[in-house]
């Protein structure tokens, strides 16, 4: 009976349709420059859809509850899919699923610059487009230093979640713009863990993806009077909703919709309230808001990267320095101590336009900062030490103002 039941399971793995990802993945590591290629992930062919798991995250259990019903107001005219509109407005961005919106900066050259908009898809992992962190069609990296931080709004850094560095960077080998216009980044910190996150998924069925209604949470940063008359500058996050209409083998899209700059990266998310909060693709290309659709083999590549991060495993990786930083939140003078084991060298302090505000050098392992000229605000302080970098933001309050 035991070799008969071994000999059924070999016969049922023989008959599955089992390939592998027709791109293999690349990973770099930005913390020590290493580059990786990862093996190609096998799957079933013959399962027509799946999605990962969401989660609502440790920060409460409160939901949005999103309209399901076409809309038909705000619209972009010939669709059923809205304008953009601040999302704030209408929502407590605090709130699920629209916390888990992240907006994507650089630090490039000593300055801090906006570039794109992601969402969390796990604990430590954002989903964004490729191009928006490698050179067009090539396997390179644009930039060495990239962090994220969710639910910016109104310039404001929210102060109820993290920032994180971007500790790796994971692109489709050969990518291109028309198939594989996607990158996962891994983030040091497990800020997910707090807002929670949305699930990915595909669906081989044309008509079945299309069904239901799709939300989009982002960040436009330019202002094209002739697509859309808003001012944007990349520092308040808007959103956009209805039906998605036009579908082919690699991308899905709205009719008649377009994008803005700042918003690529930015996914379009299947609702419905407490049961899917997916992702089936990113925001590439501005006309008929077409996105990157999300296949089988990119799924199952993409699901192997998040691996065990999608469960709330906690792994054990090394204590980070000990950085003390008060009185939060600070008026007119910042305290900050380092304990680590290595030298504090260098500070500077950013507001959230990317502009220099403070910087020291050939520091002690304590120092107090003058905040006394800045306006109340929130701002980002970039700790260097021998071993580390370090993110935090920072708000300024008080009489100094």
């Amino acid at each position: 009976m035991k070799n008969t039941k071994v000999l059924l399971y070999i016969f049922f793995f023989c008959c599955l349709d089992v390939v592998g990802q027709n791109q293999r993945i690349i990973s770099f590591n930005l913390f020590n420059g290493s580059v990786d290629t990862l093996d190609n992930v096998d799957f079933d062919t013959t399962i027509a859809s799946e999605k990962t798991i969401f989660s609502l995250g440790n920060f409460n259990n409160d939901l949005n509850l999103l309209s399901e019903d076409k809309p038909v107001d705000n619209l972009y005219p010939g669709s059923n899919y809205t304008r953009k509109r601040q999302a704030s407005l209408d929502f407590d961005i605090n709130q699920f699923p629209i916390r888990t919106s992240v907006k994507l900066f650089k630090l490039e050259n000593d300055s801090i610059k906006s570039k794109c908009s992601g969402s969390l898809i796990s604990r430590k992992h954002v989903l964004t487009a490729c191009h928006c962190v490698a050179l067009i069609n090539e396997d390179s990296l644009l930039y060495d230093s990239l962090f994220v931080c969710p639910v910016i709004d109104n310039g404001q850094i929210n102060n109820n979640f993290e920032c994180s560095w971007v500790k790796r960077v994971y692109i489709f080998e050969n990518w291109d713009m028309s198939n594989s216009d996607f990158a996962v980044l891994e983030l040091e910190k497990p800020i997910g863990d707090e807002t929670g996150w949305i699930s990915i998924g595909f669906d081989s069925d044309d008509s079945a993806l299309l069904e239901g209604i799709f939300y989009k949470f982002s960040y436009p940063a330019t202002t094209i009077t002739y697509i859309d008359s808003n001012s944007y500058n990349g520092d308040t996050l808007y959103y956009g909703y209805g039906i998605a209409d036009i579908i082919s083998e690699n991308s899905y899209g709205v009719r008649n919709a377009s994008g803005i700059p700042g918003e690529s990266g930015s996914s379009l998310i299947k609702i419905e309230n407490s049961e899917t909060y997916t992702s089936y693709g990113v925001f590439s290309w501005s006309t008929n808001l077409y996105h990157s659709r999300i296949t089988n083999w990119k799924y199952y590549a993409i699901k192997s990267i998040l691996n065990h991060d999608l469960t709330g495993y906690t792994e054990n990786v090394p204590e980070q320095p000990l950085i003390s930083i008060f009185p939060v939140p600070a008026s007119d003078y910042l305290n900050l101590v380092y304990s680590g084991d290595d030298k504090l060298t260098r500070i500077v302090l950013f507001d959230l336009n990317g502009k220099k505000m403070i910087e020291r050098t050939n520091l002690n392992n304590e120092l107090k900062l003058d905040l006394t000229f800045l306006r109340n605000g929130t701002y980002i302080l970039v700790i260097y030490t021998e071993k580390n970098r370090l993110v935090n933001k920072i708000v300024k309050t008080g009489a100094g103002n």
